[in-house]
């Protein structure tokens, strides 16, 4: 029984959820079934791990239904089905129900589909008084707007041919920014994954529908904007663009879903990325504006944690920026939203930048000694930051030659890694240990190491950069 959906989906239940679900067993109208409500009752006992092993199905086959005989596998496990299938329902409910658009749009049509006019019509006022106080502007309220017309237009208790053209153009008006907002919004990653990836995509009339947002009818559309911006500051990498595009952004935020919030944010920095990665190092404290705002408007915990790459790279970002104490305070407040299972890991290697960033490269020694992580890219960032700590050292040598040779055997041995990522972590220890030689013997110079940096592809290029400029005459 441990591995069933049954369970599986059992674990996705808060424990709220748990008196609530019991209330939906035993309502008539959805259950008539007194076996799955003793299965339930028993089973919520181990929420949420449900790890014992009172859960082998025999032993709960005798606990609940001991006056079963025969096959009880076989029963219990239809009984299992039921209890999962209710469950779904359940899920399926309790998300209907909190969305109060949905309800509305579902009562005009039974309300058309019964004919019941009066209602139709003060279900539909009522909406429309719902979505006029809205502060949101962004595609599910286009979309709701365009469904209440469309309701209202369809209804057969009108006469279609009275319909003023002003309520026609109002229709087509909010399902084109609608239209043109998700059209932008999913662009824009496609536009993201060519510059990024390489990937080439045809967008069929998407030149034609960035030359029709530019008329007054799309001003007062922020969203349908925004995102028509995005698409063309990956087509132009105009910085005026982006400008723009982030005051309209910051001017217009609580406009938007929380998932088009972070749509936006993340759109915004991608580019900085990608532009400060051409050398365009003005972009670096954009990077950090971008995440610190998002920080501040909690788009980056929607559920209460924080995903573990996105901690990392505000954590990079700033240290780059020396922000120190920044950093310092961002590590001890949003550790406790990151996942259990990476918590640790990811907390020691934020620590880690920023010990090595402040040049306290004894103390990121200190860190990594004994600590084994289970992520193949925390353990290859964690070789790479102790390789270049024993290479900023006196005295380390013969750890610095052992590290190397260690850190390309894992390389060459691990099944994991893709032959690209490989390549370069490779071209890295190759290269630090060309370095090491060159800063001690003084056998190869400034101009010829650079010239070899140019021409390999590897990571922390501009870290090695910078030793070289140092340590090379």
């Amino acid at each position: 029984m441990l591995k069933s959906k049954l369970i599986d989906r059992l674990r996705l239940l808060r424990r709220d959820e748990l008196r609530d679900f019991s209330k939906f067993l035993n309502s008539p109208y959805y259950n008539n079934n007194e076996k799955v409500v003793r299965l339930y009752d028993y089973l919520k006992t181990y929420h949420p791990a449900f790890e014992s092993s009172e859960l082998e199905r025999n032993h709960v086959a005798s606990q609940v239904f001991p006056d079963w005989a025969g096959n009880t596998y076989k029963k219990l496990s239809h009984v299992m089905s039921d209890l999962s299938q209710l469950l779904e329902r359940f899920l399926a409910v309790q998300e209907r129900e909190k969305d109060e658009l949905e309800n509305y749009q579902a009562l005009l049509k039974t309300y058309k589909k019964r004919g019941g006019d009066w209602f139709f019509n003060h279900t539909a006022e009522e909406l429309e008084k719902h979505l006029t106080k809205l502060t949101e502007r962004n595609t599910n309220y286009y979309y709701h707007q365009y469904l209440l017309n469309h309701e209202r237009y369809t209804h057969t208790a009108n006469t279609r041919i009275r319909t003023g053209i002003e309520s026609l153009e109002k229709t087509i008006h909010n399902l084109d920014l609608f239209y043109f907002g998700v059209k932008f919004r999913y662009s824009s990653e496609v536009r993201f994954r060519e510059l990024y990836l390489s990937e080439k995509s045809d967008l069929v009339l998407l030149d034609e529908m960035l030359q029709a947002v530019e008329r007054p009818v799309f001003s007062a559309a922020p969203f349908v904007q925004i995102f028509a911006m995005i698409v063309r500051l990956y087509q132009s990498h105009d910085r005026a663009i982006y400008d723009e595009l982030k005051s309209l952004i910051f001017n217009n935020f609580q406009q938007f879903s929380e998932s088009e919030k972070f749509d936006m944010i993340t759109m915004a920095n991608n580019f900085c990325i990608m532009e400060s990665n051409r050398g365009k190092m003005e972009y670096l404290i954009e990077i950090f504006e971008l995440f610190d705002y998002g920080l501040q408007q909690g788009i980056y915990t929607p559920d209460g944690h924080i995903d573990h790459t996105v901690f990392d790279n505000i954590v990079g970002i700033a240290c780059r920026l020396e922000k120190y104490e920044w950093v310092e305070d961002f590590i001890r407040y949003h550790t406790k939203y990151l996942r259990d299972e990476v918590r640790e890991s990811v907390r020691i290697m934020a620590w880690v930048r920023l010990e090595f960033a402040l040049d306290n490269f004894e103390k990121v020694l200190e860190l990594l000694r004994d600590v084994e992580f289970v992520d193949v890219q925390y353990s290859v960032n964690a070789k790479a930051f102790c390789l270049r700590s024993y290479y900023e050292l006196e005295g380390y040598d013969a750890l610095f030659y052992d590290a190397c040779s260690a850190f390309a055997k894992y390389c060459r041995r691990n099944k994991v890694i893709s032959i690209q990522f490989k390549t370069l972590n490779l071209n890295f220890v190759s290269f630090i240990k060309r370095l090491y030689q060159a800063k001690i013997l003084q056998n190869e110079n400034r101009e010829q190491l650079l010239k070899k940096l140019e021409e390999t592809p590897l990571p922390y290029a501009s870290w090695f950069r910078e030793k070289i400029e140092r340590d090379l005459k």
